[in-house]
């Protein structure tokens, strides 16, 4: 009975923490994840291996916890009402065996957390490899990331060498003191049966029920490993758990806008990333895009052209100022709300390992008919190559969309962003990693979906930008230029002038 009910209560609680560990960390603000320690390998560690630690300290040891303290309890009882003087004596020895499990613990804590965070590490770095692992084939480089990997892990052998050693010992020492406390006992005994205060049966009634619970006592050190690693991950889980997030998207309150324009406003704003806290992104940022207008961010590598998308999709606060949609700041709209209304194509589009109906319907949160995904896929200039697949809209894209083109996975992840309508297109080097036959298919795609539509293009070439109602100049955490390609063409001396000349003697633009 103890081991079926506490096998039970271990896997829902196990279910229960990973359940409620994963909700809390989809929910995490973006800053949360910039932080070394948050990789996505520790996260993974946290959900799989802390989890099943925890579910074993339950099924395992807290299980034999009780049944030694009820056998103990029982024990005691038993004893002194059969001799207690006997009773008395076996009991001033049980302290031994618990101070040398105590300190047996202390001493396997320190080694499960360090243990624990270089695994981590050696984790991360074997995620690393095997999610590049066509770089590290194209380089040659399995030897370096096996060096790398095992480099990793000469720490944590090192600490399970002397975590070893300790468990031996403490191991060694319960036994020790177990025999001691038999021989204790028996000597006793003989004491006593010799100067007639207690018969051999009841030194052996004594001694049985007593030694019962020190062999219990003494065997559960050898727990005390699996007990310090539990604790460890126990602890790691349930950080993840209280972190109190300042971006939660999972906050239902906040102002939704009825009938949404999408005109857009940064108000004297000035951040720095947290994970970088002595680099200034902006510096009085000043900016206002029209509804339904296209504004194109330019500017050097750095400059901060796709912080903007980030602040505007809410990933970060800023330090100072204000970001205003509609006339309302986005700090005090829902999150969830704000989030939909706009759709994010980024330069490297992130697929699901699913089929391509799967990923295009992704971007809605509602169900989603055959009809939508079709006339999202036909708008983003997909429907044609999809239909040319063996299995058409059924075709597994593989992980990262590694079995789609460059061309194939950015429309497919167009017709993600437009499924859900939004009112404001986001679009961070939509077509810089494409060629020119690619970036024609997509551009076609991005003009028709930005039609009617408050957009955001960061962009390096003059193709995608040229058409744009007003071009930004990002520079020295500001704005420097503002204009249409042409008015700003016209500035000799111009930030942007410059840069339209170099593009153009370099040969990366047509003329």
């Amino acid at each position: 009975m103890r081991t079926h009910f506490f096998t039970v209560a271990a896997a829902k609680l196990m279910g229960r923490i990973r359940k409620g560990c994963f909700k809390k960390v989809v929910h995490m603000e973006i800053g949360w994840f910039d932080a070394v320690e948050q990789s996505s390998s520790a996260v993974c560690t946290v959900l799989s291996e802390d989890a099943s630690a925890v579910q074993s300290l339950v099924a395992d040891g807290v299980s034999l916890v009780i049944q030694n303290a009820a056998s103990a309890i029982g024990a005691v009882a038993i004893s002194f009402m059969v001799n207690w003087q006997l009773a008395a004596v076996i009991i001033s020895l049980l302290p031994f065996l618990g101070v040398n499990n105590y300190f047996e613990f202390k001493l396997m804590k320190g080694f499960g957390d360090h243990s624990k965070k270089s695994f981590a590490e050696a984790s991360q770095v074997a995620h690393e490899a095997l999610g590049s692992i066509r770089t590290v084939a194209s380089f040659c480089a399995e030897d370096k990331v096996m060096e790398l990997y095992m480099k990793k892990c000469a720490g944590p052998v090192k600490s399970g060498m002397s975590h070893g050693i300790i468990s031996g010992l403490g191991f060694g020492l319960s036994m020790f003191f177990l025999y001691s406390v038999y021989a204790t006992s028996f000597y006793t005994g003989s004491i006593f049966v010799e100067q007639g205060k207690m018969t051999i049966t009841d030194v052996f009634h004594v001694f049985f029920v007593l030694t019962m619970s020190c062999v219990a006592i003494a065997y559960s050190s050898s727990l005390l490993p699996d007990i310090a690693k539990a604790r460890c991950s126990a602890a790691s889980m349930f950080e993840t758990l209280d972190w109190k997030s300042r971006i939660d998207s999972s906050d239902e309150s906040g102002e939704t806008i009825q009938n949404l324009k999408g005109e857009i406003e940064f108000r004297h704003v000035s951040f720095k990333y947290p994970s970088r806290p002595d680099t200034q992104i902006f510096q009085n940022l000043c900016l206002t895009i029209q509804s339904s207008q296209t504004l194109a961010l330019v500017g050097e590598s750095g400059s901060g052209k796709s912080t903007v998308i980030s602040l505007l999709q809410r990933f970060y606060d800023p330090d100072m100022g204000n970001i205003l949609i509609d006339g309302v700041d986005i700090r005090n709209m829902q999150l969830k709300w704000l989030r939909r209304q706009m759709g994010l194509v980024c330069q490297e589009p992130k697929l699901f390992n699913d089929t391509i109906r799967a990923n295009i319907a992704y971007g809605k949160e509602d169900n989603v008919t055959e009809v939508e995904i079709v006339a999202a896929a036909k708008l983003a200039n997909a429907h044609n190559f999809i239909c040319g697949l063996a299995k058409g809209y059924d075709t597994i894209v593989g992980e990262r969309g590694i079995q789609l083109s460059g061309g194939q996975k950015q429309r497919v992840a167009i017709a993600r962003a437009i499924i859900k309508a939004p009112k404001i297109l986001l679009l961070d080097e939509a077509t810089s990693a494409l060629d020119a036959e690619s970036e024609r298919f997509v551009q076609e795609a991005l003009d028709k979906v930005a039609v009617d539509r408050t957009t955001v293009v960061v962009a390096h070439r003059l193709s995608t930008i040229r058409g744009a109602n007003l071009i930004a100049v990002v520079k020295n955490g500001g704005i420097t230029e503002i204009g249409s390609h042409e008015s700003l063409v016209n500035r000799s001396y111009g930030v942007y002038a410059s840069l339209v000349a170099l593009a153009l003697q370099s040969g990366a633009e047509p003329k």
